[in-house]
């Protein structure tokens, strides 16, 4: 065959078969660009999954939340809402947790928090707020706090603080702002925090006044040092919020499809005769990153670091999630010329699973990843991504992480690897809650 002039024969050939593979993706009924969303009614199709669900738990009861509570004094008349949760899933997660935890560092009332829409849904435009249950089981969040920190008032809305009609307010704050840098990470951080609030409150309030003060909390993503709490304490928190149901059902009825479609075995914990997780988190412009990040965004980089730790690792089967979908047919290409299997929620949902899953949000399809991903054997993911460290350190835990002399490397547990500039983003180590 002629090529025209200049076109090497080796790139016309990986061309052809990325070409290939992409048209198989599709022939498969493998859709790589998804709709932004359709419109839904909750209540209308449940997920066609399973009565089991392998990620429900209790509400939490914690000993260590328990005795923080019963230690720190308590002023029911301060409020807090927190009104400003955006970003990817695990931002937001992040951000809830923060927000609660400085609730509690400041023994005060807190309004159910809610989420800024990152796109538009169910009547509401995006950059406007919903309720908790986009994401989250209400109740579980309700009873956990009840269990768990019992002195902690709890709102369902702004409307009904007491006294609103003589409340001060809402005053906005940036929680970072109060305190240096130096107190981070200290164990007594969240008293220093306490007191610096008081003092910032003065400001605002006569010292007689007993009418209520609303105070609006500005984004907390990464903004609460986790280690200033004990190793219970932060272990055990984040697990106030749990996933609401129809994404853990849908995650539950992946695993099933995947253990029924590669003969692996359906254990709930992590096991090496399973699949790898691998999370492709790239940008359009890489250029625009911070420095140490450029390379690790691309998609050829993240690729050649999944495949070769797959291999390394004996792992036949990836199954792959992306912020980019175009980027999930071309690392089935890749890996197929590895002889490495690739697989994602929508090759294993069929049906009105699949319809459901459809209709969800980009967000609450993070969720249906992000819980699978939770099983695997190995993950994989890159450091500037939030979602790979929220997986990452969630299949961790709080326990003590080491530092990493491999180049190339954030963090490696032996569950989980997140690549980057080693020493970069440590900032998700000290303030992202497991």
């Amino acid at each position: 065959m002629d090529f025209p002039s200049g076109l090497n024969r080796r790139y016309a050939s990986l061309a052809g078969s990325l070409l290939a593979g992409i048209w198989l993706w599709v022939a498969f009924d493998r859709p790589y660009v998804f709709p932004e969303h359709v419109p839904w009614n909750i209540y209308s199709n449940s997920p066609q999954s399973p009565s089991s669900d392998v990620f429900d738990f209790p509400p939490l009861t914690s000993p260590a939340i328990k005795n923080v509570c019963a230690r720190t004094q308590w002023n029911a008349s301060v409020v807090f809402t927190c009104d400003s949760p955006i970003g990817s899933f695990a931002e937001i997660r992040n951000s809830v947790l923060h927000c609660v935890r400085y609730t509690i560092a400041a023994g005060g009332s807190l309004v159910m928090p809610r989420i800024v829409l990152k796109e538009d849904y169910g009547g509401l435009l995006a950059g406007n707020t919903t309720g908790l249950d986009h994401l989250f089981d209400v109740d579980h969040f309700r009873n956990s706090l009840d269990l768990s920190c019992p002195q902690l008032r709890l709102y369902k809305s702004v409307s009904e603080i007491k006294d609103k009609e003589r409340a001060n307010g809402p005053l906005p704050l940036l929680p970072d702002a109060l305190l240096s840098g130096k107190s981070e990470g200290s164990q007594g951080f969240s008293v220093d925090w306490r007191d610096a609030l008081n003092i910032w409150l003065k400001k605002y309030l006569s010292e007689d006044t007993k009418d209520p003060v609303i105070i609006s909390l500005g984004r907390t993503y990464l903004h609460y040092s986790i280690h200033s709490d004990d190793d219970n304490f932060a272990q055990h928190f984040g697990k106030i919020l749990k996933i609401r149901s129809d994404a853990r059902s849908l995650a539950t009825t992946v695993l099933l499809k995947m253990s029924s479609t590669y003969s692996l075995p359906l254990n709930p914990s992590p096991s090496k005769k399973g699949f790898m997780g691998a999370y492709l988190s790239t940008a359009p412009d890489p250029d625009r990153l911070l420095k140490e990040d450029q390379n690790y965004a691309r998609f050829e980089t993240q690729s050649k670091l999944y495949l070769d730790y797959a291999t390394h690792s004996n792992m036949s089967l990836i199954y792959v999630a992306s912020n980019q979908g175009i980027d999930v047919p071309r690392l089935f290409v890749d890996a197929k010329a590895q002889e490495i299997d690739v697989t994602a929620k929508f090759d294993l949902l069929k049906g009105k699973d699949r319809d459901y899953l459809l209709e969800m949000t980009t967000l609450q399809r993070e969720m249906v990843d992000l819980l699978v991903m939770m099983n695997a054997a190995h993950f994989v993911g890159v450091g500037y991504s939030s979602f790979s460290w929220n997986v990452a350190l969630r299949r961790h835990g709080a326990r003590k992480i080491e530092q990493l002399s491999e180049q190339g490397q954030q963090f490696n547990d032996g569950l989980s690897v997140i690549y980057g500039t080693t020493g970069g983003h440590s900032e998700f180590i000290t303030s992202m809650w497991p």
